[in-house]
Formats: structure tokens, C-alpha cells, sequence
């Protein structure tokens, strides 16, 4: 308790400013910081009680992607249509997928060739892979582990 305000385990955990997320793809320099923040964010997401298959829509179309490779504006454009599908999870939930919106938009805008490209890819699975060693899972795996 610091000021009479309890913190919960999350008090570590804020989103970066738009400039910071932007930079994740943008700058190969912030590896570093994007690994972690990932990391923290996927614990996040996972203690918010967000599920793989919440995410999935989303990060299986990012997945897509990466396999057909830079096809310049056409791939522009698919990402860049990852923002409603993120704003959809979002809104269908009301979850932890409120934070993953937040911190994918500015990401997603900043994918404007190959590299930023590859470097957002690197982003959105280290959040997932995160995710899924803190313990997030399906829903269906969550109601089994609650019999």
C-alpha cells in the first residue's frame, strides 16, 4: 500500500506512448525493450483472463501475412486491417483485448515497408508466445481446469 491506494501485481505495467510502440517496429535498436514489454503485456493479457482463441483471429491473419510475404501496398493494406479485427475482439469481450488494441494500432500504423513489416510480426508473436507461457490458454482448457 503506498498512499493508501492498494496496487495490484500489474503496477509495472503500462503501455508505452505511441512513439515507444511505433519505435518496437520501426527500430531494430528496441529489441530489447520490446521483448520485454511483450512480455509483461502478455502476462497482462493473461491475468485479464484473455484466451488464445480471443486473440487468434487477429494474430492467425498476421500469421497469414508473414507466410505470403511483403507484397508492398497489398500487405500494407491487410495489416492495417488487423485494426477492426482487434477493435471487434475488443468490443465482443470486454477483456484485457481493450490494452492489445491500444498497444497494436500505433504498431500497426508504423508497418510501412518489408522491415517494419517483419519487425511488427516479431512484435505481435512475442505478445502471443508471452501470453501463452504465462499460462493463457482456450477457453475450453480454462473451464476444464476449473472442474
Amino acid at each position: 500500500m503506498t498512499n493508501g491506494k492498494h496496487h495490484s501485481k500489474h503496477q509495472d505495467f503500462e503501455i508505452p506512448k505511441e512513439d515507444a510502440l511505433k519505435a518496437f517496429v520501426t527500430d531494430d535498436g528496441t529489441a530489447a525493450q520490446m521483448v520485454d514489454f511483450a512480455e509483461k503485456l502478455g502476462r497482462k493479457l493473461k491475468d485479464s483472463n484473455v484466451t488464445t482463441s480471443q486473440i487468434r483471429n487477429a494474430y492467425g491473419n498476421m500469421k497469414k501475412l508473414e507466410l505470403s510475404g511483403w507484397q508492398g501496398t497489398r500487405t500494407q493494406r491487410e495489416v492495417l486491417l488487423l485494426k477492426p479485427r482487434l477493435a471487434y475482439a475488443a468490443g465482443r469481450h470486454r477483456n484485457g483485448l481493450e490494452e492489445l488494441k491500444r498497444v497494436m494500432n500505433p504498431a500497426i500504423d508504423a508497418v510501412t515497408d518489408e522491415s517494419s513489416f517483419r519487425r511488427f510480426c516479431q512484435f505481435f508473436e512475442a505478445i502471443v508466445a508471452y501470453h501463452k507461457a504465462a499460462g493463457g490458454n482456450d477457453h475450453e482448457q480454462a473451464q476444464k481446469s476449473r472442474s
